[in-house]
């Protein structure tokens, strides 16, 4: 009988893949960071497994592993799964639809095969079911300082986390106290982040080059982490490359010269540019990026020596809900080869933002929400056109048309879905607070939003 994972909560991710957060903490999945305990994977007496110290093969039995696999095979969301379950609820094309199309649609595993090696307690024969899938985040190094981020996703916060919350913040493995070094920087007390120097770590890695077929690579910012470029090279040399994809999310401020040497040798290269908007709004929201330079590197992107998909990874938050048409547009007007360029991505490739949660779109209170349905409604008919203009097949047209409005479509029923207005204040204050740190002005930059919400300001 073949399983129609369309209609169950299956995902393959927790049976061939293995995460890592930026601080070394193995994870289930980079989506589960939004579940109750994070998706941390921890050992029978409930120590983290890191990836600085672990055994990388047996984490992926650990208990939440089985657990979570046990409540797939019932057909119920786990807890910790609760992202793609309110993406899926929202009719959004969530992780466990899209890993589902990669790896069972086209890819090399069917669900018959895996639930075949799989004890009913969730239990997998380790030796049958190569993990052949590593989504790794390489630390918190990068050279920007996201509004939507913090300090464990970006070094560069650590001064503005000190101003703004506290010199004190929690991860996944406790509490991080943020210390002056001689410079006058401040920096971790001790630093978890610097994992990825770790030998033991590699050694495991370089062991697996030959079952790998897909690195999913994150930060902070990936292409600053040289010791990855290493692990590449030998994938080169060992004549695997030619199998393997590679994949980032990077925010496409700098790519370095020894990158395009190594990726050329890659089956493939996908990088989901991490872009939230155009000109000023990317600026004050991915600070201090430059816009114009970002561009540069796409158009580098689509001329480069080697087999390349980019696509718009954008960030769907309170800061750019109401600049979301017309980057859609900018896009369409802008066309870059090789940039959500297929019939398989849509025009962009949006996320929603689901924390922190005074800058989710379901803050906005309802007069709010009900502006940008109306803006949403209204701009719809001349994506349309501008599509209709375009020299791309008919198919490709009918494709577009479609991604158009339902994209807006899903942004506006997971706006409504549900009402998180009492952030509202905390959403002004934390603004107010990092605008000052940072000499910006949220009026300045993104004048529609401000002038949509300033009689909430107390």
């Amino acid at each position: 009988m073949t399983i129609d994972w369309k209609k169950t909560t299956l995902c393959p991710v927790p049976w061939i893949s293995q995460s890592v957060r930026a601080n070394g903490d193995l994870r289930v999945c980079c989506q589960a960071q939004h579940g109750p305990t994070g998706g941390i994977l921890k050992d029978e007496q409930g120590i983290p497994y890191n990836a600085k110290t672990a055994n990388l093969k047996e984490a992926r039995n650990s208990p939440l592993s089985k657990e979570i696999r046990k409540k797939m095979m019932e057909g119920e969301w786990h807890s910790e799964c609760v992202r793609c379950k309110t993406e899926t609820e929202a009719g959004m094309n969530s992780r466990q639809n899209y890993e589902n199309i990669i790896w069972i649609d086209r890819g090399r595993y069917n669900w018959e095969e895996l639930l075949r090696h799989t004890l009913p307690d969730g239990e997998i024969n380790l030796d049958l079911i190569d993990c052949t899938f590593y989504d790794v985040r390489f630390g918190n190094l990068c050279n920007l300082k996201c509004r939507m981020c913090g300090p464990t996703d970006s070094s560069q916060w650590y001064e503005d986390q000190v101003k703004l919350w506290g010199s004190s913040y929690k991860d996944s493995h406790g509490t991080v106290n943020l210390i002056q070094n001689e410079k006058g920087k401040f920096v971790p007390e001790h630093n978890v982040y610097d994992w990825h120097e770790s030998d033991h770590y590699w050694e495991q890695m370089d062991s697996q080059i030959s079952q790998i077929t897909k690195l999913y690579i994150v930060g902070g910012e990936p292409l600053l982490i040289d010791r990855h470029y290493e692990f590449l090279q030998k994938c080169v040399d060992k004549d695997q490359a030619k199998k393997m994809i590679i994949e980032y999310n990077s925010n496409l401020t700098n790519i370095p010269n020894r990158a395009w040497e190594v990726w050329k040798h890659f089956k493939q290269v996908n990088i989901g540019a991490s872009i939230d908007g155009v000109g000023d709004i990317n600026h004050y929201m991915r600070y201090p990026s430059n816009f114009d330079q970002i561009q540069k590197n796409l158009v580098k992107l689509s001329k480069a020596e080697g087999n390349f998909k980019v696509w718009i990874a954008a960030t769907i938050n309170v800061f750019n809900v109401l600049h979301f048409p017309e980057f859609m547009e900018w896009v369409l007007l802008n066309k870059i080869p090789r940039v959500n360029d297929d019939e398989w991505r849509p025009i962009i490739t949006p996320h929603p933002l689901h924390g922190p949660k005074f800058y989710n779109i379901r803050m906005l209170p309802k007069f709010a929400k009900d502006h940008i349905k109306e803006k949403y409604e209204s701009y719809k008919p001349k994506l349309i056109e501008i599509i209709n203009n375009t020299n791309w097949s008919e198919k490709r047209k009918i494709a577009s048309r479609r991604d158009a409005v339902e994209l807006l479509d899903q942004y506006i029923d997971y706006m409504y879905a549900k009402d998180f207005s009492d952030a509202l204040p905390m959403f002004w204050k934390a603004t107010r607070k990092l605008d000052a740190i940072r000499g910006h002005s949220v009026e300045d930059y993104i004048p529609e939003l401000y002038n949509l919400l300033k009689h909430t300001e107390i």
